[in-house]
């Protein structure tokens, strides 16, 4: 039986690899093994490896790498670790590939453990751009070091295609996040505001800031509290806010995000994690998403969301219409933004998919696996 190893280092990355993970471990001619580490193993970040646990998912290793920071020595020490750390779990597992998604800084020691030891890489979500943070680079190098290539439309397949100077084994499957609404059953709007202690009769918000590392974390700390200042002027809206991810920067500003839903706990309720049910679910419920995470560019046009998005985290992406970008920080700019969604209905986009991914990928990793010639 073939062995198949996926890695996930956070939460955002897990609810996108869950129905990938799920495939593989559902198939007779597969073996899953799963490495956690990152920040699913901090409890500042919410302890993120109970949610994989009790989706029913055997653990095979928990790789600790993750300092209490978030500083740039801080995580190049954190790479050091995972860097010995990889080496002595693929040693232990010997996988016939391993996958990885996206473009976490935790992704270069493994691919490159990975790369020296001969373990072919499969890579999700590559060729895609991110100007405002130093993505691109990892994303890019990840590339270069994979044997599988599997972007989410034909634009990314693209770049990698031109990156590589060929076509093969690039496969265009669609982002795998769509595959959430197609294969979990959400809650309703009445069991959210039970769990949550939202009310009904108010409009719900889901606000996630991660850094943008190419701005000082002043300024990341400044552009978070004119988000906060900019929601607070609507007296009719409830604050669902995502804890940010363990980049430069991070921890500040999920101390100061704690401290405004501590201040204001019926306005602001803040979620180190909220587990990719409840996540899905609110997104689903909310009138629209603010923030710059991934999640609001990919998986909100699907559900015909509008979305606020901050800054340049995510420039580069394709954007659809539902979308409204802010390059400025200031409050007076994002108020008059959340006026307009506010009043504004759109339809589904499909551009980035229609929920089949997971089961694309895992065919094609079977048939890499044991029919390699077959491969186009």
């Amino acid at each position: 039986m073939k062995k198949v190893c996926i890695f996930t280092a956070t939460r955002s990355e897990y609810g996108l690899l869950r129905w990938l993970i799920d495939e593989i471990n559902n198939d007779t001619s597969l073996e899953l093994q799963l490495v956690v580490t990152g920040s699913h193993l901090s409890h500042e970040y919410g302890n993120t490896y109970k949610e994989i646990e009790s989706d029913g998912y055997k653990i095979d290793e928990k790789l600790e790498i993750l300092l209490s920071t978030s500083t740039a020595t801080g995580i190049i020490k954190s790479m050091g670790l995972c860097s010995i750390g990889v080496a002595d779990v693929l040693k232990r597992l010997l996988p016939d590939v391993i996958v990885v998604l996206g473009d976490r800084y935790e992704l270069l020691p493994i691919c490159s453990a990975a790369l020296i030891m001969n373990v072919p890489i499969a890579h999700i979500s590559g060729g895609d751009i991110t100007e405002g943070a130093i993505d691109d680079q990892i994303r890019n190098a990840i590339t270069m070091m994979a044997t599988l290539h599997f972007p989410g439309v034909r634009k990314s397949a693209k770049r990698i295609e031109k990156m590589l100077g060929t076509k093969k084994n690039i496969y265009v499957v669609g982002e795998p996040g769509l595959d959430n609404f197609t294969k979990l059953t959400l809650w309703s709007r009445d069991k959210l505001a039970k769990e949550t202690g939202l009310e009904t009769v108010k409009k719900w918000v889901l606000l996630t800031y991660h850094p943008e590392t190419k701005l000082t974390i002043e300024d990341n700390l400044t552009r978070a509290a004119n988000i906060i200042k900019a929601l607070s002027q609507f007296d009719e809206l409830q604050i669902i806010i995502t804890g940010a991810n363990a980049d430069l920067g991070g921890i500040k500003i999920n101390q100061y995000l704690q401290n405004i839903a501590a201040d204001e706990p019926n306005k602001f309720k803040f979620y180190s994690s909220l587990g990719q049910l409840r996540y899905m679910s609110l997104m689903k419920e909310v009138s629209f998403i603010i923030g710059n995470s991934s999640s609001g560019i990919v998986e909100a046009p699907f559900l015909g969301k509008s979305v606020i998005n901050i800054g340049d985290r995510q420039k580069g992406r394709y954007m659809a219409q539902c979308i409204s970008n802010i390059n400025t920080s200031d409050a007076e700019t994002i108020g008059k933004a959340i006026e307009q969604v506010l009043t504004t209905v759109y339809s589904p986009n499909y551009y980035f998919g229609e929920g089949d991914t997971s089961s694309n990928i895992k065919e094609i990793l079977k048939i890499f696996l044991y029919n390699p010639k077959e491969l186009k």
